[in-house]
């Protein structure tokens, strides 16, 4: 017999609804649990609304504190929740972790990415996105992550968009992803995005070569009041970073790269010279 899905956004709310019930019963105010949990009263009403990330740890905290059933064996209410919400995760096509990522990006004001291999998939045309996938994907899960990376598209041109800002690694334009055809299309699409006013596309020259280009892609979200974050990608799977100092370091290796890259104009020049190339 087949089982129902459980839906990861369901759980989410059942987790915030039991944190809020939780502390109501217990006559508790946010900043006396904030402080119980060794947390602040913002982080903690982030919690309760949906703004951050469940982590095991808060979940098995939630649980010593309240003491709910099965507490004592680390199998509380709030650790099954998170057990089951990770679990539902796993069943989508999604990579682990992005789709709390993309939750973020819909909030973000500031949208700052580097890409050294693939042109980011928030740029990318349809058969660009579908030549992204590895081999031995399966054909409905690659169209499912292709339709989603679509549908993200409809931030940059949204009513109020976020400042968007690409660093792309000079190779990116040289590695003919799908073909030489498919390349061709996601080239015109770059020139054609980099018109919109809030978008800025930028190119890292081969020269000079910079330490702070010789690792992972990485995304920095800003949302105007002080909670920003930094996103990259692991073999395994996606990790957000908030901690602020890393999230500082990793706007300073932005800001280097940006002092590194061309300008938007020169840009645009080299991309339209590479396409002419690969007519």
């Amino acid at each position: 017999m087949s089982r129902t899905a459980v839906d990861p956004d369901s759980l989410r709310t059942h987790f915030r609804d039991e944190l809020r019930r939780l502390r109501a019963n217990a006559g508790l105010s946010r900043s006396r649990l904030a402080t119980a949990l060794g947390c602040t009263p913002q982080w903690l009403a982030k919690l309760e609304s949906g703004e951050r990330t469940v982590s095991p740890r808060t979940a098995l905290d939630l649980d010593t504190y309240f003491k709910t059933e099965g507490w004592d064996s680390d199998d509380g209410l709030f650790v099954r929740l998170h057990r089951s919400l990770k679990s539902a995760q796993g069943s989508r096509v999604l990579l682990p972790g992005f789709e709390a990522y993309l939750e973020y990006e819909k909030k973000a004001t500031v949208l700052c990415e580097y890409s050294a291999q693939v042109v980011p998939g928030l740029l990318q045309t349809e058969a660009y996105a579908r030549g992204t996938m590895s081999l031995d994907t399966p054909e409905q899960t690659a169209e499912s992550r292709v339709a989603g990376r679509l549908l993200r598209q409809e931030l940059l041109t949204a009513k109020v968009p976020p400042v968007a800002k690409f660093v792309l690694d000079a190779s990116v334009l040289l590695r003919p992803v799908g073909g030489a055809e498919v390349m061709a299309g996601q080239l015109l699409r770059l020139i054609e995005l980099s018109a919109l006013p809030r978008v800025g596309i930028h190119v890292l020259p081969f020269e000079p070569v910079i330490p702070a280009a010789l690792d992972s892609s990485f995304t920095l979200l800003g949302f105007g009041d002080g909670t920003d974050l930094m996103y990259v990608e692991t073999g395994g799977g996606a990790q957000i970073i908030q901690r602020p100092d890393l999230v500082m370091t990793g706007r300073t290796r932005f800001h280097t790269l940006m002092g590194e890259a061309l300008s938007q104009a020169e840009s645009v020049d080299l991309i339209r010279r590479r396409l002419e190339e690969s007519r």
